[in-house]
């Protein structure tokens, strides 16, 4: 039962990250078509628009969307990394422990947020996302 009709607003967290990728490009493609269809891709998938206050990053969603990309054989690296440089949010955000180990010790590619209200944010996709083929 409601005691009274407050509703508390809160602001959100903002944690601002860069994406690093290494991609296995199929015979006869131009690697860098493949990366920057794979940039395109990621800019997307991190669109702000898509994501929710506390919603999971779930890296293994993007790897997937990543072997859609027309081109791309094998993802061989994929890495989520906090950004707090000038002009970004000075939220700390520890990515490694945020993303629990399975019973085997290997981690389950979903990074978790705070409890505290906060989102995931690629502030300037043109530059936070780092991409290369072999």
């Amino acid at each position: 039962r409601m005691m009274t009709d407050a509703v508390n607003i809160l602001d959100g967290y903002i944690v601002n990250i860069g994406v690093d990728f290494e991609v296995i490009c199929l015979n006869g493609f131009n690697k860098r078509e493949v990366v920057l269809r794979c940039m395109e891709e990621i800019k997307n998938f991190f669109d702000i628009d898509k994501w929710q206050i506390n919603q999971p990053l779930i890296k293994p969603d993007l790897s997937y969307k990543l072997s859609l990309v027309e081109g791309v054989q094998n993802i061989t690296m994929l890495e989520i990394t906090n950004i707090t440089k000038d002009g970004y949010s000075n939220n700390v955000y520890d990515m490694v422990e945020a993303e629990p180990l399975t019973e085997e010790g290997k981690r389950t590619g979903i990074i978790y947020p705070s409890l505290d209200p906060m989102i995931f944010e690629l502030k300037y996709p043109n530059t936070d996302i780092r991409g290369r083929a072999r």
